[in-house]
């Protein structure tokens, strides 16, 4: 059992000394992944903002080719659309958001 123990302690330092060594280059992909993920949420606002306007403005066009009331449905829809793409992108990022909690 003594001799687990020792080989136990060994490896120990040996998993210090490397996160030592390596502490600086652990920071960096850190600091990378965060950009990363920066971008990611950015290009998740901005394709749930446009997905939103063109369905609404595709429901509106093809509404207003069906009844003849071009433009008023496509106008309507594209904001309706708008808004939906807002909601979906507050819902999303709602979640995400960590919690304060009141003591």
């Amino acid at each position: 059992m003594a001799k687990k123990t020792k080989e136990i302690e060994a490896l120990d330092e040996r998993i210090s000394s490397f996160r030592k060594k390596n502490a600086k280059h652990v920071r960096k992909i850190s600091a990378q992944e965060d950009e990363y993920s920066r971008a990611a949420a950015g290009f998740q606002i901005s394709a749930e903002l446009l997905a939103g306007v063109l369905v609404g403005a595709a429901i509106g066009y093809f509404l207003d080719g069906l009844f003849g009331t071009k433009p008023w449905l496509l106008v309507i829809f594209t904001i309706f659309g708008g808004a939906a793409g807002i909601l979906n992108v507050y819902r999303s990022f709602k979640d995400e958001t960590p919690h304060k909690r009141r003591n």
